[in-house]
């Protein structure tokens, strides 16, 4: 039998010295354990690590802002570009994260943003942002557009979302105006940018570092490119609708369908649910906690990204069902005494140069502060994610399923 790699586990939360570059800074040694790691205030906003070119100007972060400790590259280059064209006055920040561009001298920030995590950094900057989706309307919030504009293509969410956010930059750009663009390369960075080019006419590639780049476009008059539709799919009695850029927008994540499935199998007649109260921890576009709505829980879903939470409203009025989606880091925005019967999560990770557990992790704190009494947690991960540890400070963890490469791990709070 060949045996599957051991994974690299990766701590953000562990913070490399800031004088080392990122080429030299280790990687979390194969085989780490979380348990082994000191507790981390998971909600704590603090300085993002600069690289020494931005040493003047500022950031705030926490877990779960892009690019966290540091700030994000693509971001940090765009700093530097509009710092050395000495950028003045307003500038419509569609791609906040920390607010690195409020910091520039002379700048007037007009932060939006779509990160509840990164909306919790801003605020603590003293920046009142405006959480928008891409192809929102923001001429009630600035009837006045600004003449600048920047935004970081956010290439690893896909084409789609990718597509919207140049429609949106396009629409939120007066004509005569001003696009800063920044991306990966890698993430289809020049693909993009010929999209925008197609919309905005004259522009260019101005800096390059790396796999980062910047363009710098001036708009034309002519009309904004159509944004790209929602997708969906039918599965377990629900509608799915996906806004681009929400995790599984086209069809039903494997790791939730295992899910879904197992516990179907263990209440098919939808008993155990009915009358419960439910909370969907990373909702995502809704389907897990559609499908406990249509057996009866009253549900509220949860996600930290707002295109999610606007799917997962989607979702709920497409299958005719009713539930709370709320934006919220994990579970921040939630009544304080707000507690439930039933969790069930999906937690987020992301894989790079490892594993980051920091917010999945803060995902299971979360059910620890939320499940009542008898209350039970059922978790769906890969089956190489040492959640265990993390969970059996709930009660005794049960593994219900695992199968092709995932696990479905339960408990049930004493």
């Amino acid at each position: 039998m060949t045996r599957r790699p051991k994974q690299k586990i990766r701590f953000k939360n562990d913070r490399p010295a800031p004088d080392r570059p990122a080429s030299e800074r280790p990687a979390a040694p194969t085989g780490s354990r979380p348990e082994a790691r000191p507790p981390v205030n998971y909600f704590e906003v603090r300085p993002a690590n600069l690289p020494p070119r931005l040493d003047s100007l500022k950031a705030l972060t926490k877990s779960g802002v892009r690019g966290y400790p540091d700030v994000d590259a693509a971001q940090a280059l765009l700093a530097g570009v509009m710092r050395k064209d000495r950028v003045r006055g307003d500038v419509l920040d569609l791609s906040a994260m920390g607010g690195l561009l409020g910091s520039l001298p002379g700048v007037m920030l007009r932060a939006v943003e779509g990160s509840a995590a990164a909306l919790s950094a801003l605020a603590a900057g003293g920046l009142d942002a405006h959480a928008a989706v891409p192809g929102e309307s923001l001429l009630e919030r600035w009837p006045d557009r600004a003449r600048t504009v920047a935004l970081v293509l956010a290439g690893d969410r896909g084409n789609a979302y990718a597509a919207a956010q140049v429609a949106w930059a396009h629409a939120c750009t007066p004509p005569g105006g001003t696009l800063y663009i920044a991306g990966d390369r890698d993430k289809g960075f020049d693909r993009y940018v010929r999209l925008a080019g197609n919309a905005f006419g004259a522009g260019e590639v101005v800096a390059r570092d790396g796999g980062m780049r910047v363009a710098k476009l001036i708009r034309r008059p002519g009309p904004t490119p159509a944004l790209p539709d929602p997708e969906g799919f039918e599965a377990f009695g629900v509608t799915v609708v996906g806004l681009p850029g929400v995790f599984s927008a086209a069809k039903p994540d494997k790791a939730t369908a295992l899910m879904l499935g197992a516990l179907e199998r263990l209440d098919p007649d939808g008993s155990a649910l009915s009358g419960k109260d439910m909370l969907d921890l990373g909702c995502g576009t809704g389907l897990i906690g559609a499908w406990a709505a249509r057996r009866g829980a009253t549900v509220t879903l949860v996600d930290g990204d707002l295109p999610s939470v606007r799917s997962a409203q989607a979702t709920l009025a497409a299958s005719g069902l009713t539930g709370a989606a709320v934006h919220s880091d994990v579970d921040a925005a939630l009544d304080p005494g707000a507690t439930f019967d039933v969790i069930l999560t999906n937690p987020p990770f992301h894989v790079g140069r490892g594993v980051v557990l920091d917010v999945a992790r803060e995902f299971i704190a979360a059910a620890g502060r939320r499940l009542r009494p008898g209350g039970t947690l059922h978790l769906v991960a890969n089956d190489f994610l040492p959640y265990e540890s993390d969970l059996r400070a709930l009660g005794e963890v049960r593994e219900t399923l695992r199968e092709a490469g995932f696990k479905v791990l339960t408990v049930t709070r004493a």
